[in-house]
């Protein structure tokens, strides 16, 4: 039986030691796409969505892979940003924010920050944000 995407974007996360963001992305990316993204793309595609965008902290690098997977999925961008609130509501009432610095209590912008993070495990609770993206995700596609 094969991984459905969810279970893809937790393997990608955990034994490939992927982003969150490409966990995600390069998980539904491919089925979304139609064919016309294949796994490395999504994953170069993705690679600087995570730590809330490239490391600033901003929005989960999780919820930035299911947008951009969101995105693939509707071709109208009215239909993308309503499942985008959707998902972005739903993690939010799960986790109690979307902001990647306020998820794992670390800023990550510098070098020093980011070993910080890894010291202190910071990203221990990461995979279980991409988990709740890929229920929600599954949800609503």
């Amino acid at each position: 039986m094969p991984n459905t995407p969810s279970e893809t974007a937790k393997r990608i996360f955990q034994e490939q030691k992927a982003q969150c963001a490409q966990a995600i992305f390069a998980a539904y990316g491919e089925q979304l796409g139609l064919g016309k993204v294949d796994f490395d793309t999504c994953m170069k595609i993705a690679a600087a969505f995570s730590g809330g965008v490239v490391r600033t902290g901003n929005i989960c690098g999780a919820l930035n892979g299911a947008l951009m997977a969101i995105g693939l999925k509707y071709n109208d961008a009215n239909k993308a940003n309503e499942v985008g609130v959707q998902l972005l509501d739903e993690f939010k009432s799960l986790n109690g924010s979307i902001i990647c610095r306020e998820l794992i209590k670390q800023d990550l912008i510098t070098e020093e920050n980011l070993k910080q993070a890894f010291e202190n495990g910071a990203f221990n609770n990461c995979s279980k944000f991409v988990e709740d993206v890929t229920v929600i995700l599954d949800n609503l596609l």
